[in-house]
């Protein structure tokens, strides 16, 4: 089944620099869904905390406010990046694109998601690439 992620050539897309200016682009804002504000919470990481690479079947945001994640992103087409973000980062992981962070310290950020369409799997989706 295709997603938006199918979409996306460059993983970078999905990264915003908000503390540099930067905003969604158009390319990603098109394929993003209305954001869900009842999702919107603040997170915290722990230091060294493995997160299995995972997709969702809906959009999921993270935005930074302290401290410095390593994100990987992976496409449906198997391009994979990897990113260095600092506080006022924000990525827009758009539905079906693989995701996973890590940092060496606590790791907090505020985390919400995209309103569901209806049919969505919850949870930590995963495919074989």
């Amino acid at each position: 089944m295709a997603s938006p992620a199918d979409q996306i050539s460059d993983p970078g897309v999905c990264i915003v620099h908000t503390g540099r200016g930067q905003r969604i682009a158009g390319q990603l804002a098109e394929l993003l869904n209305p954001v869900d504000a009842t999702t919107f919470h603040q997170y915290r990481l722990p230091a060294n905390a493995a997160v299995e690479l995972h997709f969702h079947d809906v959009d999921e945001y993270w935005w930074f406010t302290c401290g410095h994640a390593r994100v990987t992103l992976r496409t449906p087409a198997g391009v994979t990046q990897v990113f260095e973000l600092e506080p006022g980062d924000m990525v827009a992981n758009v539905r079906g694109m693989e995701h996973t962070l890590w940092a060496d310290h606590e790791l907090v950020y505020y985390q919400f998601s995209s309103l569901p369409e209806g049919g969505e799997r919850g949870g930590h989706l995963t495919r074989k690439q």
